[in-house]
């Protein structure tokens, strides 16, 4: 079955081509490049396959910092104006320069995360929010399936909280009983200081005695 070629398609290949030759040739010097988690870089995607994304678009650094400074390569995620209602696209605020430029907007897509090297990173734009970073985290979370695992955590930790609440319930519960019987001990032996008795023994022999007269 004959296959039919899309020259224009393949220029931008072989032009992207070029460029990957270049960022392969300085791929060695950009490994000592140290990003942050939570910076923004214009990244040179490329052209790929599908619906994966291509060409230079900025993309939010996800890896931790440690391995940002010994890895020759990072993780980033593409940032579009692409919509979406899905929890893996997280809307983050426009971002402007001193000049009251608008230098990005859009949405983190969380569902193309992707590795590279840290040659294909460009210019530094901006950084997210810690609040746009922690709806990112959450974005991952479900992105790659790890959420149910931190709400099965969750739960146990809710019902570990609800088993306390009822702990704390029934030792106050018990505390007060003991109040009332300490309370109630503490007059039985007032009782029996003010009759001159010093044990309930001698409280048995006495009322024993009283009981005998009256048969008497």
């Amino acid at each position: 079955m004959p296959i039919n070629i899309d020259l224009a398609k393949t220029q931008m290949y072989l032009e992207w081509l070029k460029t990957k030759l270049f960022l392969d040739y300085n791929a060695h010097s950009a490994r000592r490049r140290v990003v942050k988690r939570g910076e923004v870089y214009w990244c040179k995607l490329g052209q790929n396959i599908g619906s994966e994304e291509c060409k230079e678009r900025p993309c939010v650094v996800l890896q931790y910092d440690a391995g940002n400074v010994t890895s020759p390569n990072t993780i980033v995620a593409p940032i579009t104006h692409s919509s979406s209602t899905l929890p893996v696209v997280i809307q983050i605020s426009d971002k402007y320069d001193l000049a009251g430029n608008v230098i990005l907007s859009g949405n983190v897509l969380l569902g193309n995360i992707v590795c590279v090297s840290k040659a294909r990173l460009g210019d530094y734009i901006t950084n997210l929010t810690p609040d746009e970073m922690k709806r990112v985290d959450e974005g991952i979370a479900i992105s790659l399936d790890i959420k149910r695992h931190y709400d099965k955590l969750r739960n146990m930790y809710n019902d570990k909280l609800q088993y306390i609440e009822k702990l704390k319930s029934k030792i106050s519960g018990l505390e007060e009983k003991l109040r009332k019987e300490e309370t109630q001990f503490r007059e039985f032996k007032d009782l029996l200081a003010e009759y001159g008795l010093n044990d309930i023994k001698e409280l048995k022999t006495l009322i024993a005695d009283k009981q005998n007269q009256k048969k008497l």
